[in-house]
């Protein structure tokens, strides 16, 4: 008996230590140029690369020339500069608790706003000690004494020696100083060119040929804040003609004017407070070393749907943006994954998360949503792929007759959902009266109507493979080139379902 206790508390420590000794997960290298290194344990650094993950106690070091930026659980963002080492000895998404000791060097950091009962987002150096609540701020470490710069929000700032008395609030565009032995000096205004300093050292290279952006304003009744996300394309000349691509966000940097508010962007990402309008406002968004801004679309947001809980979109088409709505809130990264396949953030807010579907083919697929990394709710959801053919190039004579065509996959099962009331409706209109004329239809269910096409798609339109095709033809009354629009409604019980994802158990 004393035997077998002996061995079961034997095994019940082992497994204890080995569950404690388990690296806990603190972010991600979002970006780096050239190199930075990563030291974990007592194992030797070792040569990072993005989308390598960061754990608790694990040592970043940068070489001189180097830069590497670091996105922590909760959507807080760590620069650190050329020639520095940093810790991060603490990071709970959760509770909204890190801690970060900076041993040399600069770090430049975007914390988010911390809004839980004991949180604390604090960085050390070996005299200061800074603490802050939701800010954007710069940290020097000089032999003799550590510079703290606050660019937004306010930091408070001690030394980290706690017998040392002194305390001071740092606020936006002010700076402090701390030396050995000494409390901090009294806040001062920064001059513009610490600020620049501050921006260019732990700056990654901004897009240079950026042609333009585009952001997804949140509804307004999401809440008083949210983080955003800017998607940028570029333009290149391939093969005698230009070209536009789409940007890696990891490499948009600058400062974004949103109506009265100008928020800095960071990888891709800012900040906003609300509330937010019905209808979006003016913006612009200046790359850094740009002096001017370019062309930024602000694209108005999608009606709430209804319900509690968690929920999304039975449907959504390839491409398109959707909501994912529920407690959410501000800490912490979404992810929303349809199979192995992410959606794109858009934005998120207190109230839940924006999102645009991948492209991929239509089909009903399996879906996850996950918050920095953990199980938050999952379900069904398909992928709507919607696509049409045109005479090419579309051009008639007159008395000719033309052709076109409209495919949809991804419409298994829907009908389900809409209680016998069409799944999706096709509507086709012509838009060059002049050049053609009577659109029709040999496809069961559709009605011509002159200049439309209406095809409202009910369960029996739709084919065992989840697909559906409607034809369409019109004859030419006059030479030219023609224009048929093409829209797609589908049903508010996809659109607007009430609890369509199942929240995961996280009780162990």
């Amino acid at each position: 008996m004393r035997r077998a206790a002996l061995l079961f508390v034997s095994l019940f420590l082992s497994s204890f230590a080995s569950a404690q000794s388990s690296p806990q997960p603190a972010g991600e290298v979002r970006a780096l140029v050239p190199t930075g290194y990563i030291q974990r344990g007592g194992a030797p650094q070792a040569e990072t690369k993005r989308r390598d993950p960061v754990f608790w106690q694990d040592v970043v070091r940068t070489e001189r020339g180097g830069r590497v930026r670091i996105g922590l659980l909760d959507g807080s963002i760590l620069n650190v500069a050329s020639a520095s080492q940093l810790q991060i000895t603490q990071h709970d998404a959760a509770s909204q608790s890190t801690a970060i000791d900076l041993a040399y060097g600069s770090l430049r950091a975007k914390a988010v706003r911390l809004a839980k009962p004991g949180s604390q987002f604090t960085v050390r150096t070996p005299v200061a000690h800074a603490g802050v609540v939701g800010t954007f701020f710069f940290v020097r470490v000089f032999p003799d004494f550590t510079e703290i710069l606050s660019l937004e929000g306010s930091v408070r700032v001690r030394n980290r020696d706690e017998s040392v008395v002194g305390e001071v609030l740092v606020r936006a565009g002010e700076y402090t100083r701390v030396a050995r032995g000494l409390p901090p000096t009294p806040p001062a205004p920064a001059s513009p060119e610490q600020v620049r300093d501050a921006n260019q050292e732990t700056a990654l290279p901004t897009e240079t040929n950026l042609s333009r952006v585009e952001i997804s304003w949140p509804p307004p009744a999401c809440g008083v804040d949210a983080h955003l996300l800017l998607r940028g394309w570029s333009k290149q000349a391939q093969e005698g003609r230009e070209v536009e691509s789409l940007v890696d966000a990891e490499l948009l940097t600058g400062s974004l004017r949103v109506g009265t508010q100008t928020v800095f962007v960071e990888g891709g990402r800012a900040s906003l407070l609300g509330p937010f309008s019905s209808a979006p406002p003016e913006g612009a968004f200046t790359p850094a070393g740009r002096a001017e801004p370019v062309p930024t679309k602000i694209w108005a947001p999608l009606e709430m749907p209804i319900g509690e809980g968690w929920r999304a979109p039975r449907a959504v088409f390839v491409g398109s943006a959707f909501y994912v709505l529920g407690p959410m809130g501000l800490a912490g990264t979404p992810e929303f994954r349809f199979a192995e396949s992410p959606a794109t953030l858009l934005w998120q807010g207190p109230c839940g998360a924006g999102f645009l579907a991948p492209r991929m083919p239509g089909g009903e697929y399996n879906v996850s949503l996950s918050l920095s990394g953990s199980p938050v709710a999952g379900g069904v959801m398909n992928l709507v792929d919607a696509s049409y053919r045109i005479a090419n190039p579309p051009v008639v004579t007159r008395g000719q007759q033309t052709g076109f065509g409209v495919d949809l996959q991804g419409l298994g099962g829907l009908d389900r959902f809409t209680e016998g009331r069409p799944v999706i409706t096709v509507l086709l209109t012509n838009q060059t009266p002049g050049i053609i004329a009577d659109l029709r239809s040999s496809t069961r269910g559709a009605i011509p109507g002159g200049n439309t096409i209406t095809f409202p798609v009910t369960g029996r339109n739709i084919t065992s493979g989840g697909t559906v095709r409607l034809d369409g033809s019109a004859r030419g009354v006059q030479a030219g080139t023609f224009s048929i629009g093409v829209n797609f409604k589908l049903d508010e019980a996809l659109e607007k379902p009430r609890t369509p994802l199942t929240p995961v158990n996280l009780q162990p």
